[in-house]
């Protein structure tokens, strides 16, 4: 199977609202209650549109569908969507930060299968 991987765009937005709720319930229910997926959902966990206009955040392709998404970030906030307030998206130091890996999300039915990796390569 191929899977391609390319920038995220603006227009990819409404397919990762569905896909990250997806991606949550299926692969983290082993370690997580029900009331801490919600929970996090919509605030941890959700679209993050300051990444995908840094062009730091990443979509990978299968089979026409987007299967999984995650990119990293220049700036000092750890996580969160679009929904968290007080974010600190001010620049890191690169001559003394480290980039920070964020978001990453893949469709249950294709886990496991090295998207997260070759999104890591980009």
């Amino acid at each position: 199977m191929v899977i391609t991987i390319r920038k995220a765009r603006p227009e990819d937005v409404p397919v990762l609202q569905v896909l990250i709720p997806e991606s949550v319930r299926a692969l983290q229910a082993e370690h997580y209650s029900a009331e801490q997926m919600e929970g996090a959902l919509g605030t941890v966990f959700g679209v993050d549109t300051q990444l995908i206009s840094d062009g730091t955040y990443f979509i990978a392709e299968a089979e026409g569908n987007i299967v999984g998404c995650g990119g990293w970030s220049r700036r000092k906030t750890l996580f969160g969507s679009d929904h968290v307030a007080g974010k600190d998206d001010a620049w890191l130091d690169p001559g003394v930060d480290a980039a920070r890996i964020r978001a990453f999300f893949i469709h249950p039915g294709w886990a496991r299968r090295g998207i997260s990796s070759q999104i890591l390569r980009c």
